[in-house]
């Protein structure tokens, strides 16, 4: 679990604060909207509720952060960021749009500002290779450098948009919200990235 030591945990009970104790084990079962209101309430501190959030949505997160980025200890130090931000951010969120849309939105920011000071990494690239069906057949006598190479010619809309869909298991749908774009808008720059990263691929690497 991230470690957020620049936010202040609450050091006395209230009466929600009780409540909250009381129903840590149901605290599971809330939605998302449940879980952001009743963290709402408790600012400026940290409770059970936003802990709950951050537990439900961490790994996702993280591992978003870390295919995109290609590092774990700047993936886990970007997450640690974005829900940092989302934590001081929390008392301007209005439900207008889903928490888990909102939340990508930073999570996405964060990568792109990131990787404007970083070069993608090579590590687990491969996966990404192997989560679109792309063949690993390669004549190429440093496979890693061919792959870093094929990623180096995405742009960042399209690592983002294979990011969402095959390293934080987002539906479709869920991608379009993120990126305020249509279904079918989502579907064809889904579709256009992976044939992309193919014709790349075939080209550097076969």
């Amino acid at each position: 679990m991230l470690i957020l030591t620049q936010m202040p945990y609450m050091t006395h009970k209230s009466s929600i604060n009780t409540q909250q104790d009381t129903a840590k084990h149901d605290m599971a079962t809330w939605s998302d909207s449940q879980l952001v209101e009743a963290a709402q309430l408790q600012l400026p501190h940290v409770t059970q509720a936003f802990e709950a959030l951050l537990q439900r949505h961490e790994q996702k997160i993280y591992h978003l952060c870390l295919r995109y980025l290609g590092d774990e200890g700047t993936a886990q130090d970007i997450s640690q960021e974005v829900f940092l931000k989302v934590f001081q951010q929390l008392k301007n969120f209005r439900g207008e749009a889903q928490f888990s849309t909102w939340l990508y939105r930073i999570a996405l920011n964060a990568c792109h500002t990131q990787h404007g000071k970083k070069t993608l990494g090579t590590d687990d690239i491969d996966n990404w290779l192997d989560d679109i069906q792309l063949s690993m057949e390669s004549d190429c006598s440093d496979e890693a450098d061919c792959i870093q190479h094929c990623l180096n010619q995405q742009t960042e809309q399209e690592r983002a948009v294979l990011s969402m869909r095959f390293n934080a298991d987002l539906s479709i749908q869920e991608i379009a919200d993120i990126l305020s774009i249509k279904l079918s808008a989502a579907k064809m720059r889904l579709y256009r990235s992976i044939e992309t990263l193919k014709k790349h691929y075939e080209t550097f690497c076969l």
